[in-house]
């Protein structure tokens, strides 16, 4: 079953269709048909919000509104980081140290010098104790220089924001109370591809697979791409992402059908064989798998 949302989303940018890659025609070419399955009218205009963001808004109260009624114990939140959960908290650690820890000593350090200089009476005691102070201020800014040193070769991650994120409340015993959520599921919202854009998702399955400290959320990408070979680039299996979901697959599935019937020749039967083996594989699932699979987690 596609999603709810998908026509409102369809148009024609300059007279092609918003699903496809202006410079190639073979990605035109299916796109018209595409359309026809849908039956979106030629010439309708694609909407004027950047459909990347309208896209974000759709999946996001769509998913919402679904598992506020099948898993209310989800949350449904766009636009967060890794650190906002459980999973990676760690991650700020180093963010954390960078702060100038060394301040507070040397504000007690300088108050002990002051209110010494009132309370000691002998000379010989309080140049002695002021010589201890300045050693110890010495040390406290040695140690702050060291530290720098070290944070600047750890560096940090670049971490960029999940598109979507699904969370429960954490259940780890270390943090009964208070802890980060638990991230059960992360999205990259791609309404089509590049291999730019493929490599995005891939670097962040990468990352949430590498960072963890616990279990892998599921990560997906969910797309309206139609070209298969450009949807092979996220779902051949290389383990980056679980799978690839499509907003309305078993159009795209009649599309591809269309486009590619009546025709010997090869490259028309070889997209249809590449796009029948993601399907078959599961490497390409439809949008209302995700909304089925999200709820039992």
């Amino acid at each position: 079953m596609p999603a709810p949302f998908v026509a409102s989303l369809c148009g024609y940018r300059n007279g092609k269709p918003n699903t496809s890659d202006a410079n190639d025609k073979q990605s035109i070419d299916l796109g018209d048909v595409f359309f026809s399955v849908l039956g979106i009218p030629t010439g309708t205009g694609e909407p004027s919000t950047p459909i990347g963001q309208l896209m974000a808004d759709e999946v996001t109260a769509d998913l919402q509104k679904y598992l506020k009624v099948e898993a209310p114990h989800l949350s449904v939140i766009p636009e967060k980081p890794f650190t906002g959960f459980e999973q990676y908290g760690h991650l700020t650690a180093v963010r954390a140290l960078r702060g100038d820890m060394s301040r507070d000593v040397m504000g007690a350090v300088n108050a002990m010098r002051i209110g010494s200089s009132t309370i000691v009476t002998e000379d010989d005691a309080r140049d002695a104790l002021f010589a201890h102070l300045d050693r110890i201020q010495d040390e406290i800014e040695k140690a702050g220089a060291r530290q720098r040193d070290l944070l600047d070769l750890l560096g940090e991650e670049s971490l960029l924001k999940l598109d979507i994120t699904v969370s429960r409340e954490s259940s780890s015993p270390a943090a009964p109370e208070g802890g980060l959520p638990h991230l059960v599921a992360g999205l990259s919202l791609k309404w089509t591809l590049r291999t730019d854009r493929a490599q995005d998702c891939r670097s962040q399955g990468s990352k949430l697979a590498a960072l963890r400290r616990g279990r892998m959320p599921h990560f997906a990408a969910v797309t309206m791409e139609l070209r298969p070979a450009m949807l092979a680039l996220l779902g051949r299996g290389s383990g980056d992402l679980d799978c690839v979901y499509h907003l309305n697959l078993p159009a795209l599935s009649d599309a591809i059908d269309e486009y590619c019937s009546g025709s010997a020749r090869r490259a028309r039967l070889e997209i249809r064989d590449k796009f029948r083996r993601l399907r078959d594989q599961r490497r390409l699932r439809d949008y209302d798998e995700l909304c089925g699979y999200l709820a039992t987690l």
